[in-house]
């Protein structure tokens, strides 16, 4: 049986980016995890569009006014991360839930408040755990992601090369 913590990820919008340029995210709603974001992404998910991803069975939560308030109080201590960003963060905290971001300062402001945060390499670790994709085939996708420009972390990226061959 799954863990709690691990059964419900809340993503926000750079994951998607990175997915589709993987041409992976078919493959990421195969994952045993309920996938949301706030409703407040729909702005911003353009590629891939917001429609297909809920097509897909990504579950999109509308905030309780109480977060979109704090979202007010946070963006002034936290200019580097937009109000899409904050509703992400809280949204995985307020849901006890992972927080799947790329972005560094999100990450940083999720691990200080204890949400547990994971990336998109992450993501490929778990399509392999799962064994829904062979670990050669997510070496190649992960070179297709960089590719295209993700700033993914090279040491972690580099080490997943060397174990996925």
């Amino acid at each position: 049986m799954l863990d709690r913590l691990l059964s419900l990820l809340v993503s926000d919008t750079n994951i998607w980016i990175d997915l589709d340029n993987s041409g992976m995210i078919n493959e990421v709603f195969q994952l045993p995890y309920k996938l949301i974001s706030p409703d407040l992404a729909k702005k911003e998910l353009m590629r891939p569009l917001w429609q297909s991803l809920q097509n897909l069975g990504l579950e999109f939560v509308e905030l309780e006014p109480s977060l979109v308030s704090e979202i007010s109080s946070l963006m002034g201590s936290h200019r580097s991360l937009s109000s899409i960003d904050l509703a992400a963060f809280l949204l995985s905290r307020k849901l006890k839930a992972v927080l799947l971001s790329g972005d560094r300062h999100l990450q940083q402001l999720a691990v200080q408040n204890g949400v547990t945060t994971h990336g998109s390499v992450w993501i490929l670790d778990e399509l392999i755990r799962w064994e829904i994709i062979a670990p050669q085939k997510v070496a190649e996708t992960l070179r297709k992601i960089i590719k295209q420009g993700a700033r993914l972390p090279a040491e972690e990226c580099n080490k997943r090369f060397e174990l996925w061959g």
